[in-house]
C-alpha cells in the first residue's frame, strides 16, 4: 500500500515540475496539462492545488524567495554588521550560481512581471523588504561605529542592484569567477566604508 503524500509534498512536487517545464517550454508555451503530466498528477489534481498557471508561477517564485530570506536571517545573526553583509553577499551570489535552474526561472519570471499584477506586487514587496534589510544593516553599522557616516539608502540600493545585475554578467562571461566577484563586492561595498 502506498502512503498518501501530504499536501505540502504534493505542492512541492508540482512547483518543482512547473519550474522545469517553464524553463524547457517557456511560460507562454507551458500548459496546465504539461505541468500535471510532469508532476505525475491528474489535471484535476493540479487544479485542486492551483487555479491557474499564473498562480503556479507566483508560488514557485515565493518558494525560491524563501531561500533568499533564509540567507538574510542567517546574515542578521552574525556577530557584526560587516560579517553579516559579507555572509549575505557570498551566499547570495553563490546561491544563484550554484542553482542554475532557479536562476533561469528567475529570468523567466522577470519577463512576466509586467503583465502579471500579482507577481509584480509580490516582487515590489519583496524588493522593498530586501532593500530595507540592507539599509537597516548599513545604518546599524554607522551607529555602532563599524562604518563611516554615509547615505545608507544609496548604499543599500546600489548593493542590491549590483548583486542582481552581476548575475547575468557572470552567466554570460565565464571569466567572471564567483570568488573574484565576491572579493570585489567586499572591497567596493564593505571595506570602502569601514571606519
Amino acid at each position: 500500500m502506498t502512503q498518501k503524500k501530504s499536501k505540502q509534498e504534493r505542492v512541492n512536487e508540482i512547483t518543482q515540475a512547473a519550474m522545469e517545464v517553464f524553463i524547457k517550454k517557456g511560460y507562454e508555451n507551458t500548459t496546465m496539462e504539461n505541468i500535471a503530466k510532469k508532476a505525475g498528477v491528474s489535471k484535476g489534481g493540479l487544479y485542486h492545488h492551483f487555479s491557474s498557471k499564473d498562480m503556479i508561477l507566483l508560488t514557485v517564485n515565493q518558494k525560491i524567495s524563501e531561500n533568499i530570506q533564509e540567507i538574510m536571517i542567517k546574515a542578521g545573526k552574525c556577530d557584526s554588521v560587516k560579517k553579516g553583509l559579507i555572509y549575505f553577499i557570498e551566499n547570495y551570489l553563490r546561491y544563484w550560481m550554484e542553482h542554475p535552474q532557479e536562476t533561469s526561472f528567475l529570468f523567466i519570471s522577470i519577463v512576466k512581471i509586467m503583465d502579471n499584477t500579482e507577481l509584480l506586487e509580490y516582487y515590489q514587496d519583496f524588493t522593498t523588504d530586501y532593500i530595507k534589510f540592507f539599509e537597516d544593516a548599513f545604518a546599524i553599522g554607522v551607529e555602532s561605529g563599524e562604518f563611516i557616516p554615509h547615505d545608507v539608502k544609496i548604499s543599500a540600493i546600489t548593493l542590491v542592484a549590483a548583486m542582481d545585475g552581476v548575475l547575468s554578467y557572470m552567466i554570460l562571461d565565464e571569466t567572471l569567477k564567483v570568488d573574484d566577484v565576491i572579493e570585489q563586492f567586499k572591497e567596493k561595498f564593505i571595506t570602502s566604508i569601514e571606519a
